[in-house]
Protein backbone atom coordinates (compact mmCIF):
# COMPACT_ATOMS: atom_id res chain seq x y z
CA UNK A 1 0.00 0.00 0.00
CA UNK A 2 1.73 3.20 -1.03
CA UNK A 3 2.64 5.78 1.91
CA UNK A 4 -0.26 8.79 2.39
CA UNK A 5 0.94 12.25 0.77
CA UNK A 6 2.55 14.89 3.32
CA UNK A 7 0.06 17.50 4.06
CA UNK A 8 0.30 20.53 1.23
CA UNK A 9 2.03 23.54 3.28
CA UNK A 10 -0.50 26.50 2.99
CA UNK A 11 -0.22 29.08 0.50
CA UNK A 12 1.11 32.04 2.51
CA UNK A 13 0.93 35.38 0.66
CA UNK A 14 2.30 39.34 1.41
CA UNK A 15 4.41 39.47 4.61
CA UNK A 16 3.83 35.95 5.44
CA UNK A 17 5.37 34.90 2.66
CA UNK A 18 8.82 36.63 3.61
CA UNK A 19 9.54 33.92 6.35
CA UNK A 20 11.05 31.72 3.72
CA UNK A 21 14.05 34.35 2.61
CA UNK A 22 15.91 33.98 6.08
CA UNK A 23 15.26 30.72 5.87
CA UNK A 24 17.18 30.06 2.88
CA UNK A 25 19.70 32.08 3.26
CA UNK A 26 20.46 30.40 6.54
CA UNK A 27 20.20 27.06 4.66
CA UNK A 28 22.84 28.09 2.13
CA UNK A 29 25.03 29.83 4.40
CA UNK A 30 27.66 27.22 4.05
CA UNK A 31 27.53 27.43 0.22
CA UNK A 32 26.66 31.60 -0.32
CA UNK A 33 29.15 32.82 3.11
CA UNK A 34 30.97 30.36 5.05
CA UNK A 35 32.26 33.01 7.38
CA UNK A 36 28.92 33.92 8.38
CA UNK A 37 27.73 30.83 8.24
CA UNK A 38 25.39 29.88 11.32
CA UNK A 39 25.57 26.31 11.11
CA UNK A 40 21.82 26.43 11.04
CA UNK A 41 20.89 22.04 10.46
CA UNK A 42 16.95 23.19 11.18
CA UNK A 43 17.24 25.07 8.21
CA UNK A 44 18.55 23.12 6.29
CA UNK A 45 16.07 20.47 7.04
CA UNK A 46 13.52 22.38 6.96
CA UNK A 47 13.83 24.00 3.61
CA UNK A 48 14.21 20.04 2.32
CA UNK A 49 11.33 19.35 3.94
CA UNK A 50 8.75 22.45 2.42
CA UNK A 51 10.02 21.38 -0.89
CA UNK A 52 9.49 25.02 -1.76
CA UNK A 53 11.25 25.74 -5.09
CA UNK A 54 14.12 28.31 -4.14
CA UNK A 55 13.59 30.18 -7.99
CA UNK A 56 10.13 31.72 -6.13
CA UNK A 57 12.81 33.56 -3.66
CA UNK A 58 15.67 35.86 -5.72
CA UNK A 59 18.11 36.64 -3.03
CA UNK A 60 20.45 39.64 -3.69
CA UNK A 61 23.81 38.96 -1.23
CA UNK A 62 22.81 42.43 0.46
CA UNK A 63 19.96 40.69 1.61
CA UNK A 64 21.91 37.25 2.70
CA UNK A 65 24.62 39.56 4.59
CA UNK A 66 21.86 41.46 6.60
CA UNK A 67 20.10 38.18 7.86
CA UNK A 68 23.48 36.11 8.45
CA UNK A 69 24.84 39.44 10.58
CA UNK A 70 21.78 39.69 12.36
CA UNK A 71 21.65 35.93 13.24
CA UNK A 72 24.92 36.05 14.40
CA UNK A 73 24.39 38.94 16.63
CA UNK A 74 21.33 37.61 18.08
CA UNK A 75 23.17 34.24 18.99
CA UNK A 76 26.37 36.31 20.49
CA UNK A 77 24.03 38.26 22.61
CA UNK A 78 21.43 35.90 23.70
CA UNK A 79 23.64 33.49 24.50
CA UNK A 80 25.23 36.03 26.66
CA UNK A 81 21.85 36.73 28.50
CA UNK A 82 21.22 32.81 29.29
CA UNK A 83 24.46 32.64 30.66
CA UNK A 84 23.76 35.22 33.50
CA UNK A 85 20.08 33.84 33.41
CA UNK A 86 19.91 30.02 32.61
CA UNK A 87 16.64 29.29 33.58
CA UNK A 88 14.64 31.97 32.47
CA UNK A 89 12.20 32.49 29.01
CA UNK A 90 13.25 33.20 25.58
CA UNK A 91 10.41 34.53 22.94
CA UNK A 92 10.95 35.25 19.21
CA UNK A 93 7.86 37.47 18.50
CA UNK A 94 7.54 36.85 14.80
CA UNK A 95 9.60 33.26 14.89
CA UNK A 96 8.57 32.47 10.96
CA UNK A 97 10.52 29.17 10.58
CA UNK A 98 13.63 30.34 12.35
CA UNK A 99 14.66 27.78 15.59
CA UNK A 100 16.83 29.96 17.84
CA UNK A 101 16.65 27.14 20.62
CA UNK A 102 18.49 25.11 18.67
CA UNK A 103 21.75 27.68 20.04
CA UNK A 104 20.51 28.61 23.08
CA UNK A 105 18.79 25.25 24.65
CA UNK A 106 20.19 25.99 28.50
CA UNK A 107 18.94 22.37 29.62
CA UNK A 108 16.62 24.81 31.99
CA UNK A 109 15.63 27.35 29.78
CA UNK A 110 11.89 27.69 28.42
CA UNK A 111 11.18 29.06 24.91
CA UNK A 112 8.26 30.62 23.27
CA UNK A 113 7.65 31.03 19.19
CA UNK A 114 4.61 33.25 18.26
CA UNK A 115 4.01 34.12 14.84
CA UNK A 116 0.63 34.23 12.68
CA UNK A 117 -1.91 31.31 12.67
CA UNK A 118 -1.04 30.77 9.16
CA UNK A 119 2.47 30.52 9.32
CA UNK A 120 2.27 28.63 13.11
CA UNK A 121 0.31 25.97 10.58
CA UNK A 122 3.10 25.80 8.47
CA UNK A 123 5.82 25.83 11.01
CA UNK A 124 4.16 22.73 12.66
CA UNK A 125 4.30 20.89 9.97
CA UNK A 126 7.49 21.47 9.13
CA UNK A 127 9.14 21.68 12.34
CA UNK A 128 8.14 18.82 14.92
CA UNK A 129 9.05 20.19 18.69
CA UNK A 130 12.32 18.39 20.30
CA UNK A 131 11.76 19.64 23.36
CA UNK A 132 9.06 19.69 26.06
CA UNK A 133 10.47 23.45 27.25
CA UNK A 134 9.15 24.96 23.81
CA UNK A 135 5.96 26.08 23.10
CA UNK A 136 4.54 27.55 19.71
CA UNK A 137 1.28 29.94 19.69
CA UNK A 138 -0.38 31.78 17.15
CA UNK A 139 -0.90 35.46 17.64
CA UNK A 140 -1.15 39.06 15.47
CA UNK A 141 1.72 41.41 16.90
CA UNK A 142 -0.13 44.23 15.50
CA UNK A 143 -3.59 43.89 17.81
CA UNK A 144 -3.30 45.57 21.25
CA UNK A 145 -3.05 42.79 23.98
CA UNK A 146 -1.37 40.57 22.57
CA UNK A 147 1.13 40.18 25.74
CA UNK A 148 -1.47 39.04 28.10
CA UNK A 149 -3.38 36.63 25.70
CA UNK A 150 0.25 35.02 25.58
CA UNK A 151 0.01 34.50 29.35
CA UNK A 152 3.94 36.10 29.57
CA UNK A 153 4.97 37.57 32.90
CA UNK A 154 3.98 40.89 34.02
CA UNK A 155 5.86 43.84 34.78
CA UNK A 156 6.39 42.54 39.02
CA UNK A 157 7.25 39.30 38.20
CA UNK A 158 11.07 38.63 39.38
CA UNK A 159 12.55 36.83 35.99
CA UNK A 160 13.39 38.84 33.10
CA UNK A 161 12.76 37.55 29.62
CA UNK A 162 14.45 37.72 26.14
CA UNK A 163 12.47 39.13 23.42
CA UNK A 164 13.77 38.59 19.91
CA UNK A 165 11.81 39.99 17.23
CA UNK A 166 13.89 40.16 13.53
CA UNK A 167 12.22 40.26 9.67
CA UNK A 168 9.33 41.84 11.66
CA UNK A 169 8.69 45.46 12.26
CA UNK A 170 9.79 47.12 9.18
CA UNK A 171 6.95 45.30 7.32
CA UNK A 172 4.40 47.11 10.25
CA UNK A 173 2.88 50.50 9.87
CA UNK A 174 4.19 53.05 12.24
CA UNK A 175 1.34 52.92 14.42
CA UNK A 176 1.68 49.64 14.86
CA UNK A 177 5.38 49.68 15.78
CA UNK A 178 4.87 51.92 19.05
CA UNK A 179 1.90 49.98 19.71
CA UNK A 180 4.06 47.21 19.80
CA UNK A 181 6.73 48.80 22.13
CA UNK A 182 4.32 49.97 24.34
CA UNK A 183 2.87 46.56 24.85
CA UNK A 184 6.58 45.41 26.17
CA UNK A 185 7.49 48.53 28.16
CA UNK A 186 4.17 48.25 30.18
CA UNK A 187 4.09 44.93 30.72
CA UNK A 188 7.83 43.36 30.74
CA UNK A 189 9.52 42.39 34.32
CA UNK A 190 12.34 44.62 35.07
CA UNK A 191 15.58 43.48 33.40
CA UNK A 192 14.23 42.15 30.26
CA UNK A 193 16.25 42.20 27.21
CA UNK A 194 15.15 42.86 23.62
CA UNK A 195 16.84 42.24 20.41
CA UNK A 196 15.49 43.91 17.49
CA UNK A 197 16.70 44.63 14.03
CA UNK A 198 15.57 47.93 12.11
CA UNK A 199 16.05 49.97 8.68
CA UNK A 200 16.98 53.27 7.79
CA UNK A 201 13.73 55.80 7.18
CA UNK A 202 15.58 56.09 3.63
CA UNK A 203 14.64 52.51 3.53
CA UNK A 204 10.30 52.82 3.74
CA UNK A 205 8.52 51.68 0.07
CA UNK A 206 11.45 50.00 -0.93
CA UNK A 207 11.21 45.56 -1.48
CA UNK A 208 14.12 43.67 -1.61
CA UNK A 209 14.27 41.37 -4.72
CA UNK A 210 13.13 38.26 -3.23
CA UNK A 211 9.50 40.20 -2.08
CA UNK A 212 8.88 42.12 -5.07
CA UNK A 213 6.89 39.74 -7.21
CA UNK A 214 4.19 41.40 -9.35
CA UNK A 215 0.75 41.75 -7.53
CA UNK A 216 2.23 40.48 -4.39
CA UNK A 217 5.01 42.69 -3.48
CA UNK A 218 6.13 43.72 0.00
CA UNK A 219 7.67 46.68 0.80
CA UNK A 220 8.98 48.16 4.15
CA UNK A 221 6.50 49.90 6.14
CA UNK A 222 8.71 51.61 9.14
CA UNK A 223 12.22 52.43 9.93
CA UNK A 224 14.23 54.08 12.97
CA UNK A 225 17.62 56.25 12.49
CA UNK A 226 18.97 54.48 15.34
CA UNK A 227 18.21 52.67 18.26
CA UNK A 228 17.62 55.74 20.58
CA UNK A 229 14.63 56.33 18.47
CA UNK A 230 13.49 53.12 19.31
CA UNK A 231 14.18 53.41 22.86
CA UNK A 232 12.26 56.58 22.77
CA UNK A 233 9.01 54.82 22.26
CA UNK A 234 8.36 53.70 26.18
CA UNK A 235 9.83 55.48 29.32
CA UNK A 236 11.00 51.96 30.83
CA UNK A 237 13.07 51.20 27.24
CA UNK A 238 16.85 51.73 28.10
CA UNK A 239 19.48 51.75 24.29
CA UNK A 240 22.07 49.06 25.59
CA UNK A 241 24.04 48.88 22.24
CA UNK A 242 23.73 49.56 19.22
CA UNK A 243 25.10 47.86 15.87
CA UNK A 244 25.40 48.02 12.07
CA UNK A 245 25.79 45.66 9.42
CA UNK A 246 28.35 47.75 7.82
CA UNK A 247 30.82 46.32 10.14
CA UNK A 248 30.99 43.12 7.85
CA UNK A 249 32.70 45.06 5.13
CA UNK A 250 35.46 45.77 6.84
CA UNK A 251 36.90 48.88 7.57
CA UNK A 252 35.45 50.79 4.74
CA UNK A 253 31.85 50.02 5.85
CA UNK A 254 31.89 52.15 9.36
CA UNK A 255 33.85 54.33 7.74
CA UNK A 256 31.58 55.32 5.01
CA UNK A 257 28.63 54.94 7.25
CA UNK A 258 30.12 57.68 9.29
CA UNK A 259 30.37 59.90 6.34
CA UNK A 260 26.78 59.62 5.56
CA UNK A 261 25.33 60.04 9.17
CA UNK A 262 24.09 63.44 8.51
CA UNK A 263 22.22 62.10 6.12
CA UNK A 264 20.96 58.99 7.76
CA UNK A 265 21.39 59.31 11.15
CA UNK A 266 22.09 55.99 12.18
CA UNK A 267 22.38 52.61 10.46
CA UNK A 268 21.05 51.52 6.97
CA UNK A 269 20.58 48.32 8.36
CA UNK A 270 21.10 47.70 11.96
CA UNK A 271 20.00 45.34 15.56
CA UNK A 272 19.06 47.72 18.49
CA UNK A 273 19.69 45.82 22.05
CA UNK A 274 17.61 47.36 24.45
CA UNK A 275 16.35 46.29 27.81
CA UNK A 276 13.29 47.27 30.34
CA UNK A 277 14.08 49.11 33.03
CA UNK A 278 12.30 50.68 35.60
CA UNK A 279 15.48 53.46 36.88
Amino acid sequence: MPAPHAPTPPLLHGVERTLFVPLIARAQAPLWCPLLDPQDACAQDVLARSGRDQSEYPTDMATVLNVLWRTRKIKDIASGFFEHFPHVQGVNLGAGLSDYFQWLDTGRNRWLDVDLPEVVALRQQLMPEASARVELRPENLCEPGWWARLGLQRHNHHNPLLLITEGVLMYMQPTEVKAFFNEIGEHAPEGTELLCDFISPLGIGQCIRANNRPGDAVPFLWGAHNGLEIASFHPRLELLEQHSVAEVYGWGGPWLEMLCAPLTGGPLYGLAHLKVSDD
